[in-house]
């Protein structure tokens, strides 16, 4: 896991959420807003589940 990954894409996800919300979007921007939140959301979720398994499995060693 890649701690600049994660930063990155949470700092992408919530760029595109300050999009949608902003008065200035459209609703044509605001639709590819979420879909590229989406992915970033994707990424954020794949690395907390890959660190929250790892925590599991080390508790379980303990």
């Amino acid at each position: 896991m890649s701690k600049g990954k994660f930063e990155k894409a949470l700092s992408e996800l919530q760029k595109m959420s300050e999009s949608i919300k902003s008065q200035d979007t459209d609703l044509e921007g605001a639709i590819k807003c979420y879909e590229e939140g989406m992915k970033y959301y994707e990424i954020c979720n794949e690395i907390l589940e890959t660190a929250k398994q790892k925590v599991e499995t080390f508790e379980g060693e303990v």
